[in-house]
């Protein structure tokens, strides 16, 4: 379908306009200022095709007068050509009528016009709104279906910047258009529903999960209550078993323990009247040991007062030693360090004077010297320093030129140049133009085949000629038959005998008497048929009227046949040898050498034609492949071209490296100068060191004699002091050794007294301990008598009492103490502690079960419902899980299904997109990806991105531009025109349907004169159909004569008005 013509009239500021744009391959521009009205004409081409994105409002003249009423019409004549012709006459018509009278809404009228010649129309059909049949969505099911012009569904009109909104839309956006031009909206539509039904299933699931939990609460509650009840029970029975058990043990134990207790009473007044005996003696020895205590006592007091008479004596003399001792200690150290200083001494005192004032002037001397050496290091320091920098920087240099001279090199070795690579490259892209030229070849047979393949199905074998023909027929509303839905062979016949009708079998029967033929096959009116008898088979021929015909065709099917029959008579027009004569000349085969007539035949082919189908496929699966593979490697190759010719300038320019080589040399050598003058210097620095080290050794030496001299003096009377403190000291030594024998005498005595003093006092205390003993024994005794004599009543008490305790359960409970106490066994012996915790834990356990509150007896019986209730939730629950997880599996099913349609689809576009783009120097990529929000609900983008060859980094989305305002980042406007504009054809390209035209609305507006041509060129060359052009821009006449007509708008906006003038290109 082409568009030939379009008129408009009463349209915004435009009088009544025609557009001729015929041609089917003839591209028409659309130009004019901004402002002018070209646009408006787009929206009429989706006015009248009833686009959802045009408002009808938005047509209507603001220049009217309020009470004026708004006539408009839009027509739009298409041509019925081009790749994909639709059963349809040649010329069809699209109208658009609208009327608003003041204050009313607008009323819509569409008409479908056809026929053979212009504006002279064998078939209108019109369309309102309140039709029941021919209704607006009537229409636009024809407009989809029938004509495939929808421009909303295939995309035929491109707005004002829809071509260049991809770049700057957003990538959710962009991801929503890409679908729905795939049909993946559908996928993702009932991805999200599975996904809300996983939703509601995780819902229904909750509550389950929530009532299970409810009725688990309650089962345990109800569990505990019966619980409680059988663990009252329990204790019950246990308490009074405990109980009457230990108060049966008690009072047996109670009636030995009596018994045991009388038996000990007596034997301990026994114990103690024999303890008593023991103590007497004990206290008579005592009395002697302390008498002979108190004589050793005396004896010692008087060796102490000798003692420290002695002692006294002894302290004065050690007194006037230390005295003595210490300043015969000064004056030895006086008289020492003089004398061990002279044993230093070496020179005479004038000569110690001159040594040093010479040894000064030496000193000073060698201090100018340590100066100036230590001033050449450090100046030799700096300058090794800076020669450290330089090796390091150029050992660095040189490194990286190894580096990336091995880099380079394996590059090189790997592509040889860029020239070869450059030559691979065209290889590549000409071997892919010729895949690409046999998958089209290739693709028109399949569907030929397949087209074929179906009308075998159907039995409906039809030649194209036979095609447009009942097309032409039914647009009349004509019946029409090809002959073979009419008449067949029988079926002994041989299927080579059908050509004999090979001139005539492909006539069309119709219901008429005479009409313009679409073609040059036989149209035979049936009207004008009359047999001279109606035979339903020709034995002679071996063909038949076919079987199973409807009571209505049968008659047509007669004729047909006597039609048929009247070739091979051999009358003005005859069949003879399988050529028709008649008096103008011969005719052959209507159509290429096909059996349609034999159902043995039609099985043949539809093997044949199946055949054909799948080597069609397989080599197009193999072609793909190849294009997959060569279109990969080709972008390999652009991706790595650049770094060839890096390679190959850098390897060109060896003389530089060379000389960084040397340069490094040299300065190594500088660098071993440098360290050996610094040896030197540094051994200088050393010997002036030692020997300022030296000098001032001898400087210290001659100051120590000096100061000898000074304190040289009479030292004699010091000397003769010393000897008389030597002689008083060593008389003090004697009798100080005197003193200290008679100490140690009384000393030795003293002890010897303390000694026999500690032996006898130990004595009396262990006859004291002997009394002591027999004493706690006799308390212990009379002690054990009167415990004994108090456990005995209590003991007695205590009978009583557990007789009493037994006496009152039998009273309570006659039945459990009849059961127990019947089979009591005597155990073995318990203490009574034990046994009263016995008694005391089931007199507790015992009545904490009697009197305990709130025991439900039906307790066991709920719990038995409660848990019935319980299960029967539960297996609810189970099932819900399996149904979630069964919805989860289908999800995950469909998640799949959606993204391996994605993937697939956007591979397809990015193998398109990066092949364009490299077209301009340009590396493209197209990826999506997907995340969830905050609530839950999943985003699907996709990210159109590019960059320059040769440029590094990562690829970033187009649509990413510096936020605040600011400026500087991502790509220029050229450039986002240019990637929308590549984006949009790969889009246009993966579409199942091929149209035969195209409007896009300031389609070059971003480009320049050099792109624009070169992206014009590729829209021509990859979508083969006709381009309308709206743009605003003068334009190079190279850019011009690309289009057979111009429409220049005029807008006067002083009147105001807005006229197309036509400029046919030469």
């Amino acid at each position: 379908m082409i568009p030939w013509r379009m008129r408009f009239a009463g349209i915004r500021d435009y009088g009544p306009t025609m557009l001729g744009m015929e041609g089917i391959d003839e591209h028409i521009m659309i130009t004019g200022p901004n402002g002018s009205g070209k646009s408006t004409i787009t929206f009429c081409m989706g006015a009248v095709l009833y686009s959802s994105k045009v408002e009808i409002e938005g047509l209507k003249s603001r220049n009217l007068l309020p009470e004026q009423i708004w006539k408009a019409s839009i027509d739009l004549l298409f041509y019925n050509g081009g790749q994909q012709k639709i059963d349809a006459p040649p010329y069809i018509e699209f109208s658009l009528k609208i009327v608003q009278e003041p204050g009313q809404p607008i009323k819509k009228e569409f008409y479908i016009s056809s026929g053979d010649v212009i504006d002279q129309w064998e078939s209108i059909i019109k369309y309102t709104s309140g039709d029941r049949y021919n209704n607006f969505s009537a229409y636009r099911k024809d407009l989809q279906q029938k004509y495939k012009i929808d421009p909303d569904l295939f995309y035929l009109i491109w707005y004002q910047q829809e071509v260049n909104q991809f770049a700057v839309m957003h990538p959710e956006e962009r991801f929503r258009i890409f679908s729905e031009m795939h049909g993946i909206n559908k996928a993702q539509q009932n991805w999200e529903e599975s996904m809300e039904k996983v939703k509601e299933a995780e819902i229904t699931l909750q509550v389950a999960d929530t009532n299970v939990k409810n009725h688990r609460t309650n089962l345990n509650l109800l569990r505990t209550e019966r619980d409680r009840f059988r663990d009252n029970q329990k204790r019950l029975r246990e308490g009074a078993q405990l109980s009457i058990e230990a108060l049966l043990q008690l009072e047996q134990h109670y009636k030995l323990e009596i018994k045991r207790l009388d038996e000990l009473l007596i034997e301990l007044q026994e114990d103690i009247k024999e303890a008593e005996e023991h103590k007497a003696q004990w206290l008579i020895q005592l009395e002697l040991q302390k008498e002979k205590l108190e004589d050793y006592k005396l004896e010692k007091e008087q060796n102490n007062e000798s003692y420290e008479q002695e002692n006294e004596v002894l302290e004065k003399l050690k007194t006037q030693e230390e005295e003595h001792l210490e300043e015969k200690v000064h004056l030895e150290n006086e008289l020492e360090e003089i004398t061990e200083q002279q044993k230093l001494i070496r020179h005479t005192e004038e000569e110690v004077y001159q040594l040093l004032t010479a040894l000064e002037q030496k000193q000073m001397e060698t201090g100018e010297q340590f100066d100036q050496v230590r001033g050449q290091l450090q100046k030799q320091e700096a300058n090794k320093q800076k020669n450290d920098e330089r090796i390091a920087e150029l050992r660095h240099q040189i490194e990286r030129d190894h580096k990336l001279e091995a880099e380079h090199q394996k590059l090189l070795r790997q592509y040889e140049s860029s020239h070869n690579v450059q030559r691979t490259i065209k290889q590549l892209e000409e071997a892919i133009e010729e895949h690409k030229n046999e998958k089209y070849e290739k693709t028109r047979m399949l569907n030929e085949l397949q087209a074929e393949k179906q009308l075998l199905l159907e039995k409906r074998d039809l030649s194209k000629r036979q095609q447009e023909s009942l097309s032409f027929f039914r647009s009349r509303n004509i019946k029409a038959y090809p002959l073979r839905e009419l008449l067949e062979l029988d079926a002994v016949a041989d299927v080579k005998l059908e050509n004999r009708f090979n001139a005539v079998k492909y006539t069309v029967f119709f219901e008429g008497k005479e009409t313009t033929p679409p073609n040059d096959l036989y149209h035979v009116p049936l009207m004008n048929i009359i047999p001279e008898m109606y035979v339903n088979e020709i034995p002679e021929l071996q063909v038949r009227v076919r079987e199973q015909l409807s009571a209505e065709l049968q008659p047509q099917a007669l004729k047909a046949l006597w039609w048929l029959q009247q070739f091979f008579h051999e009358k003005e027009v005859y069949i003879k040898d399988d050529v028709l004569y008649d008096s103008m000349g011969l005719r052959g085969p209507q159509e290429r050498d096909k059996y349609i007539l034999s159902e043995k035949a039609m099985f043949v082919r539809k093997q044949e034609v199946n055949k054909q189908i799948g080597l069609i496929v397989n080599r197009l699966e193999e072609i793909s492949q190849l294009i997959s593979n060569k279109t990969i490697h080709l972008q390999q190759l652009n991706s790595v071209i650049q770094r060839v010719k890096e390679a190959e300038a850098f390897i060109t320019n060896l003389l530089e490296r060379e000389q960084r080589v040397n340069d490094l040399q040299t300065e190594l050598q500088r660098q071993q100068l440098l360290k050996d003058s610094k040896a030197e210097l540094e051994n200088q620095r050393e010997q002036l060191l030692r020997l300022q080290i030296e000098q001032e050794q001898q400087h210290k030496q001659l100051q120590l004699e000096k100061e000898f001299y000074v304190k040289l003096g009479n030292r004699k009377e010091q000397y003769e002091r010393l000897m008389k403190f030597k002689a008083e000291l060593e008389l003090i030594k004697q009798k100080i050794n005197y003193s200290g024998n008679q100490l140690e005498i009384l000393e030795r005595q003293i002890s010897h007294f303390d000694r026999k003093m500690k032996a006898e006092q130990k004595h009396i205390e262990d006859t004291e301990g002997q009394i002591t003993g027999v004493q706690k024994n006799i308390n212990s005794i009379e002690r054990q008598a009167r415990d004994c004599k108090e456990e005995l009543d209590l003991t007695q008490q205590e009978l009583i009492i557990m007789i009493g305790q037994l006496e009152e359960l039998k009273a309570v409970i006659p039945e459990l103490y009849e059961e127990f106490s019947s089979h009591y066994v005597a155990m073995d012996k318990f203490s009574e502690r034990i046994l009263k915790q016995q008694l005391q834990n089931g007199e507790i356990r015992f009545n904490s079960a009697r009197t305990e509150s709130n025991i439900d007896p039906a307790a066991e019986e709920n719990f038995e419902k409660a848990e019935e209730e319980y299960n029967r939730l539960h297996r609810e629950f189970q099932q819900s899980q399996i149904l979630l997880e069964s919805d989860k599996e289908r999800t995950e099913q469909l998640k799949d299904q959606l993204e391996t349609t994605i993937n697939m689809r956007v591979l397809e576009i990015q193998k398109r997109f990066t092949a364009y783009m490299s077209q301009f120097q340009f590396q493209g990529e197209i990826s999506w990806d997907s995340h969830e929000d905050k609530k839950g609900r999943t985003h699907f983008e996709l990210f159109i991105k590019a960059r320059k060859e040769g440029h590094r980094g990562t690829m970033e989305d187009v649509s990413i531009k510096a936020r605040g305002g600011r400026v500087g980042k991502g790509v220029s406007g050229g450039e986002e025109s240019l990637s929308s504009l590549l984006f949009a054809l790969a889009l246009l390209q993966n579409l199942e349907i091929s149209p035969g035209f195209i409007v896009l609305d300031e389609f070059d507006s971003a480009l320049d004169e050099e792109r624009k041509s070169k992206v014009f060129d590729l829209y021509v060359h990859e979508l083969k159909r006709k381009l309308i052009i709206l743009t605003p821009k003068s334009h190079e006449e190279a850019y011009i004569n690309r289009f057979r007509k111009a429409f220049i708008i005029d807008h006067n906006p002083a009147i105001p008005k807005s006229k197309v003038i036509g400029v046919k290109m030469k």
